[in-house]
């Protein structure tokens, strides 16, 4: 083993003596906090003046946008990225696998529990109807046209994707009284079910009270929800989206709304950001977070970690923890 060089972009704010460690052993760049122009602008630099293996993307730092070849096309011979939280749609998977050969990591362990309380604290607003009780309060008008909600004892929420997030919020869905049930492409072993049902696509549609969207932004489920999905539910269903905006088709949404057929939903995330369209930033029927899901001060800190130990189990054994892809021309070793 010898020793690999890597750029570490965006401030280390929690574990600095952590990754100063993976500095005595690697020859590591941190070359701190860059918008994308700059990136762009300093990147190919980097490139031409030395051969670097891996590449990292911290949590603290700026949001570097589209990983592609506008990007990182510069390099010859980086073989890993480690990109910052849980998404990877922002990634050109085709040209970083088949044409830079590098694997693209992310880390969804550090994300996870902050991203499931917010779903979780989401659907019991839903539930409760928090929103409109605020607003109610705050306009002096008290209980005035509030009624009585759905308790959760009685609700059944539908998980679509009970991946690492899936599962944290059905464990603290539970612990309200409320039956969960998922649907994905895989049923999972029944030890990993713990209390949740699983159903087929079409009959979660038809049985659930409220509908939680956990999966990721793929070809396949871009407007996985659109207005055929939504005619499928009950009156009255409740959608929480905490995944992306795409996953859902936000038009469809707000006509569901209107007629009623959808009673409320409670979204982190949307179609054009940071653009809802103007119907969910109006209606009391809608709960909205402003994509702020995972952002827990200790997020950082377990990013960080999360990444490191990443970054440093590849340079030493070539095997990518977290990896979302398999890259063409990766060498034996992984680097």
């Amino acid at each position: 083993m010898g020793k690999h060089a890597a750029i570490i972009s965006g401030e280390i704010k929690r574990a600095q003596a952590e990754w100063a460690e993976l500095g005595k052993d690697h020859d590591v760049l941190f070359i701190g906090t860059k918008t994308r122009a700059e990136l762009i602008d300093e990147l190919p630099k980097l490139a031409a003046l030395k051969r670097y293996d891996a590449i990292a993307f911290m949590p603290g730092g700026g949001w570097q946008g589209l990983v592609n070849e506008e990007l990182l096309g510069g390099f010859d011979g980086l073989r890993y990225i480690n990109g910052m939280g849980a998404g990877y749609d922002h990634v050109d998977l085709e040209w970083v696998s088949n044409k830079l050969g590098a694997y693209f990591t992310n880390n969804p362990g550090a994300v996870s529990h902050p991203t499931a309380t917010t779903t979780t604290i989401l659907i019991l607003d839903c539930i409760r109807w928090t929103t409109q009780m605020e607003a109610s309060t705050r306009r002096g008008d008290w209980k005035t046209n509030i009624g009585l909600s759905p308790d959760p004892r009685d609700v059944t929420v539908g998980i679509i994707g009970l991946g690492t997030i899936g599962k944290i919020v059905r464990d603290q869905i539970q612990g309200f009284g409320t039956k969960v049930v998922y649907t994905q492409r895989h049923r999972l072993p029944e030890s990993e079910e713990k209390g949740a049902t699983f159903l087929a696509f079409d009959e979660l549609l038809a049985t659930a009270d409220v509908i939680s969207l956990l999966t990721p932004l793929t070809p396949e489920t871009f407007h996985l929800i659109g207005e055929k999905e939504i005619a499928k539910m009950k009156k009255g269903v409740m959608i929480v989206n905490t995944s992306r905006g795409k996953v859902l088709d936000e038009h469809a949404l707000v006509a569901a709304l209107e007629s009623g057929h959808v009673g409320r939903a409670g979204l982190d995330v949307y179609e054009n950001e940071p653009y809802p369209l103007p119907y969910l930033l109006s209606s009391e029927k809608a709960t909205v977070f402003p994509h702020n899901g995972s952002a827990t001060e200790r997020v950082v800190l377990d990013g960080e970690l999360e990444i490191l130990g990443n970054i440093r189990t590849w340079l030493e054994t070539g095997k990518a923890p977290n990896a979302v892809n398999t890259p063409a021309k990766s060498l034996a070793n992984g680097v």
